[in-house]
């Protein structure tokens, strides 16, 4: 099978691109303005100073043999050797350098592949079931429907400048292993009076506001997919919101138009799309291989039969074979990769061997049992983790903090730390085939936590004033047309303990699975409880004098901190150190109120908003006065409560807590409280003009480290009026890398960042 078609006009668009990266090179071409041009072709910066990341399509995952091999050529030549195999199926090349573009993307181009549309506010790779064209319950096999979409898809100009990213996902029938129920716009396969067609949801989606997808129609037919996906693109390019990217993606809409305006609007683009007349898309049946009946089936070995009962699937076509090779955190190395494409090049004869999963795994298929087992030492040497349990091999985990810029704690060096432990524990894995472990090193979801037996996502805790890496915990799952659920957020953990925590919850799971049908059964019935008790025993974090281990994240040198992540860190950072203190604080609440007691919960109460004040007071009196200062004399807090913050805590501080509980749920994303907007509308506003040469404010914030630095940047900011000028200064290292990547992602414009004598920076910004 050959993939996807690149049209005439991605090559067009490669030309404008050699230009502008040329004029990027040259300094004639900014680097924001030069970023919003190479995202949309799948290049992004990594945390390291020049080294960037390039994503290729893989439409459904189908690759050939050829271009697996020509791909490890390229990362050998121009990336780290790795091939990185994503959660939508894709491929991605790390550590690629910035004069290496172009050649990269020509040998893409040249072997059928693209990374167009691989980043950005664009149609991403469009995904489908890994066990397409021959699962035995699939209804038909949707392959032919994701390749015709995609290239379809990459025709078309609007395809590239969306409000947000636009998902598109196929599954051949109601179990929905393509993930058609949570995406933006999912197809489940579906036979009706004969004709091939779809079932059809909308508007789902992972991320920090996970939606599950809505039933959108009970049946299109097949020659249809591209006029709807289009119809509703047209729409959400028109009506998404472009302001904000934390409310821009399509669930965003649909819920802010509602079902019946959002059809309303799509109907009508449907019937403009027809009258265009250019809607239309050509499907081409995959060919399919001849059933063998009473095919040789040579014998196994113990080991060889452990691995089939693991990882090899009989398929629909008698006598052919898939087997999955588990791939440890999605990495293919490059010299095995041209082994294995060598092989199977060998042995193809024309038939359709490989695909990329969604779950970064590898699925060989079409294979008789004689030609599988022929492969098997080669699988052993490609990936060691054939050799291992299933729920090693289906781990599924992201890059987190270790090159994404939006990473906060680094999920890989945790998830090898509990498979380690898994192998240790003595349990007994084999039981917990089909148990799937996702992680995510923040709320974005690029390891698909939401959907996982058992899910996780990084955050920051703190522990004192110290903060240390950590994650929420999710459970109970449940995925299929029509019963999607995600997990639910139950609870959060250091990742110091995370692998004792996993072993225990399943050894948990093993004593007593056969009392239940699935995970999730369990979980709604006795399992929730079980997980907030088993996390509670592992709640404890030592200080950090006593101990430092658990300030570090996995296989990092440095005690854990934000130092380094892009876009929007400080935002994250900040308002997860409110969110442990708030936590911190309702736990207390909970407890005997003892003296000893009652005075933290003063303390807590006291400095939890603090720093959205940009105040950094540690001790007690500092803390205290610091919260009468910005709270008390400003009328945020009622000056009732002010004889509180005096002599020792009496029982009165739980009313102060609740009322500090209560305003920070009136905070917006400007750390502005509602009486402080509602204040702003009274005021009357004058218009302000300002010189690009002159600074309506200047501040000094050497010295102050990350998240503070950014949040009193953001209160000046806050203070300001629409397009005057702000100087600061800032000190080089993590505060020059982090503040204005964050000022940047809240809509202001950076004028100027110059380093001054050699020793700190000077940023220049213009508020929106």
């Amino acid at each position: 099978m050959s993939g996807y078609i690149i049209p005439k006009s991605v090559n067009d668009d490669f030309t404008a691109f050699k230009k502008q990266y040329g004029d990027f090179l040259n300094g004639s071409l900014d680097a924001l303005a030069f970023k919003t041009i190479r995202v949309p072709f799948g290049i992004y910066e990594q945390r390291e100073s020049n080294t960037y990341m390039v994503r290729v399509k893989l439409a459904g995952g189908v690759i050939t043999p050829k271009q697996l091999f020509e791909l490890s050529n390229l990362s050998e030549k121009y990336a780290n050797s790795i091939l990185h195999v994503t959660t939508r199926g894709g491929v991605q090349l790390h550590y690629v350098k910035i004069e290496n573009f172009l050649n990269v993307i020509e040998v893409l181009h040249k072997i059928g592949l693209t990374g167009r549309g691989g980043g950005g506010n664009t149609v991403r790779n469009i995904t489908a079931d890994s066990y397409a064209g021959i699962a035995k319950d699939e209804v038909f096999d949707v392959t032919p429907h994701v390749l015709a979409l995609t290239s379809k898809m990459l025709e078309k100009k609007d395809s590239y400048s969306l409000p947000r990213k636009y998902k598109i996902a196929f599954s051949g029938g109601s179990t929905d292993r393509g993930g058609a129920t949570f995406i933006d716009v999912g197809f489940i396969a579906k036979i009706k009076d004969g004709k091939k067609g779809f079932s059809v949801f909308v508007a789902g989606g992972m991320g920090a506001k996970s939606k599950v997808g809505h039933p959108f129609i009970d049946f299109i037919n097949e020659e249809e997919i591209f006029l709807l996906s289009q119809a509703i693109k047209e729409v959400f390019d028109e009506k998404g919101n472009r302001k904000n990217k934390n409310a821009a993606r399509l669930r965003f809409l649909f819920e802010e138009l509602g079902e019946e305006e959002f059809r309303k609007l799509v109907n009508a683009k449907i019937e403009k799309l027809k009258k265009q007349n250019d809607w239309q898309i050509e499907l081409k049946e995959s060919a399919e291989v001849s059933p063998i009946k009473n095919g040789d089936f040579p014998h196994l070995d113990d080991e060889e039969q452990l691995w089939w009962n693991r990882y090899v699937y009989a398929q629909k076509q008698d006598g052919y074979f898939c087997a999955k090779i588990p791939l440890s955190l999605g990495d293919l190395d490059a010299q095995k990769a041209k082994k294995i494409a060598l092989e199977l090049e060998k042995i193809a004869n024309g038939r359709d061997v490989i695909r990329f999963g969604t779950d970064q795994n590898i699925y060989i298929r079409n294979l008789q049992a004689k030609e599988l087992i022929s492969l098997y030492p080669l699988l052993k040497d490609v990936s060691p983790l054939v050799t291992k349990p299933a729920i090693i091999g289906d781990s599924v985990v992201c890059t987190g903090a270790a090159t994404c810029q939006l990473g906060i704690t680094v999920p890989r060096g945790a998830i090898q730390a509990i498979e380690r432990k898994l192998i240790k524990s003595g349990l007994n894995l084999d039981e917990l085939n089909g148990f799937k472990i996702h992680m995510s090193g923040c709320p974005n979801s690029c390891g698909k936590h939401a959907i996982a037996d058992l899910g996780f996502f990084g955050k920051v805790l703190r522990e004192g004033s110290n903060p240390y890496p950590a994650y929420n915990i999710l459970v109970g799952a449940k995925i299929g047309e029509n019963i999607t659920r995600f997990g639910k957020k139950v609870a959060d953990i250091s990742a110091y303990h995370l692998p004792s925590f996993v072993a225990e919850l399943l050894q948990l799971w093993i004593d007593v699975k056969i009392e239940y049908n699935d995970f999730s059964d369990w979980i709604d019935d006795k399992g929730e409880q079980k997980v907030l008790e088993l996390a509670q025993k592992y709640s404890h974090i030592p200080p950090f004098e006593e101990d430092k281990n658990p300030y570090y994240d996995y296989s990092a040198k440095e005690i854990f901190s934000l130092k380094g992540r892009g876009t929007g860190e400080c935002s994250a950072g900040m308002y997860d150190l409110i969110e442990a203190d708030k936590k911190a604080l309702n736990a207390a609440l909970k407890d005997e109120l003892n003296d000893d007691n009652l005075a933290n919960i003063r303390l807590l109460a006291t400095r939890m908003l603090l720093i959205a004040r940009g105040d950094e007071a540690r001790s007690e009196k500092e803390v205290l006065d610091a919260f009468k200062k910005h709270f008390i004399k400003t009328a945020l807090i009622s000056d009732t409560f002010a004889p509180l913050l005096e002599g020792k805590a009496t029982k009165d501080v739980v009313n102060l807590a609740n009322a500090v509980i209560k305003l920070y749920g009136t905070m917006d994303n400007s750390l502005k409280f509602a009486a402080e907007l509602q204040k702003e509308q009274i005021t009357p506003k004058t218009e302000t003009k300002s010189a690009d040469d002159i600074a309506n404010k200047f501040r000094d914030y050497r010295g102050v480290a990350c998240p503070m630095n950014f949040v009193k940047t953001k209160m000046d900011l806050a203070q300001m009026k629409s397009a005057e000028i702000l100087d600061i200064l800032l000190d080089d290292g993590a505060p020059i890398e982090n503040v204005p990547r964050s000022v940047a992602s809240e809509g202001h414009t950076i004028l100027e960042q110059t380093k001054q004598k050699g020793e700190y920076w000077l940023v220049r910004i213009r508020k929106k």
